[in-house]
């Protein structure tokens, strides 16, 4: 054999033995952290029912919030702050708009920004997900 072919098979072979090893990796490692994250104990708090006006516009939007994260202490938090918690969930309510609140993307932005301005306003660390229990956009 020359030494181009040797050099080829030597590069083949490498690219070969890293995407086992990524593999492997993933399997073994990855894995395991999204276990660890699927068994985590939650909490959740009862945040209330909300109604308001959406923005400048004649939308109204009326439902019931709970907020889960993975510290129990928080929730002590929550509750001692819970003047708080509604003030900020309803200036992020009125900011949204309307028309995309009733898409699932809409959702999920709001979800998303109701937990980013919680954990800053807050200072609170755990906050994993924010659920709807009733949710109407009128």
């Amino acid at each position: 054999m020359n030494t181009k072919k040797i050099m080829i098979f030597s590069i083949i072979g490498f690219i070969i033995s890293l995407l086992i090893f990524g593999a492997t990796l993933y399997f073994v490692h990855f894995k395991d952290l999204d276990k660890s994250q699927q068994n985590l104990k939650t909490f959740n708090y009862d945040a209330g029912e909300f109604s308001t006006n959406m923005g400048d516009s004649n939308h109204y939007f009326k439902g019931k919030i709970v907020i889960e994260c993975t510290d129990e202490n928080e929730v002590e938090i929550m509750t001692e702050k819970n003047v708080i918690i509604r003030d900020s969930i309803l200036k992020v309510i009125i900011s949204q708009d309307p028309e995309k609140m009733t898409s699932n993307e809409g959702l999920d932005k709001l979800e998303r920004e109701l937990i980013s301005n919680l954990s800053i306003n807050l200072d609170l660390k755990s906050i994993k997900n924010v659920y709807f229990t009733d949710y109407i956009v009128q």
